[in-house]
């Protein structure tokens, strides 16, 4: 947060070049919903009228990571009460603010009211796996795979964190699977998993297991 609220302040400064009265700088001072739309909406004006302004295009990117940390915070009070469906859009919400640990927490409610939903599993998996907990993120990714065997990105996930492992030969298993299946059936839509990314570790998988040289 401290590096967003840096990045922020410079790009406040320029805009001050183009307007006395800020709202960027309102936002920043005083967080909420009502600022931050004024901020985004004053920054979009800009860019209408210049789309070639990089650095307003930047200022609203970490704008809207700096209202995303906020109303993340501002959730975790009373993510127990929520329903199953939110629990796991803010656990999402978390994982894709890096907050692993605290993403793991929701997961791991989900995970124990839930056994049988294949997706937590998976997402906390990924969430393991980022924090280099990769025997973990095992676990978590056959849990997903258990509850669902057609489920694309565990069986992808599983082969990143057992490459990480050494284990060639069942990653390899586990990506060749992946190959076999169609990621648009699975339950839910998960982040998309870029075939280039899947033919490069299956590539790599070749050759560390001696398949190809």
């Amino acid at each position: 947060m401290k590096n967003i609220l840096i990045t922020i302040a410079l790009m406040i400064i320029a805009v001050t070049l183009i307007a006395e009265s800020n709202p960027v700088n309102e936002y920043v001072t005083n967080p909420g919903f009502d600022k931050f739309s004024t901020a985004w909406n004053f920054c979009a004006g800009k860019l209408a009228e210049d789309s070639t302004q990089i650095n307003i295009k930047i200022l609203m990117a970490n704008l809207a990571l700096m209202e995303a940390n906020r109303i993340a915070k501002d959730v975790n009070s009373g993510f127990v009460s929520l329903n199953a469906g939110s629990k796991f859009q803010y656990a999402n919400l978390l994982l894709g603010l890096s907050k692993f640990e605290e993403a793991i927490l929701v997961y791991d409610d989900l995970n124990l009211n839930y056994p049988n939903w294949s997706c937590p599993w998976r997402h906390k998996g990924e969430a393991l796996y980022n924090l280099k907990r990769f025997k973990d993120a095992e676990v978590s990714f056959q849990k997903s795979i258990d509850t669902n065997p057609n489920h694309y990105d565990a069986y992808v996930w599983m082969a990143k964190a057992q490459y990480q492992m050494k284990k060639y030969k069942p990653a390899l298993k586990n990506v060749e699977k992946a190959m076999t299946l169609n990621p648009e059936e699975e339950e839910s839509s998960d982040e998309e998993i870029s075939d280039k990314e899947v033919i490069t570790l299956h590539e790599a998988l070749l050759k560390k297991t001696g398949k190809k040289k």
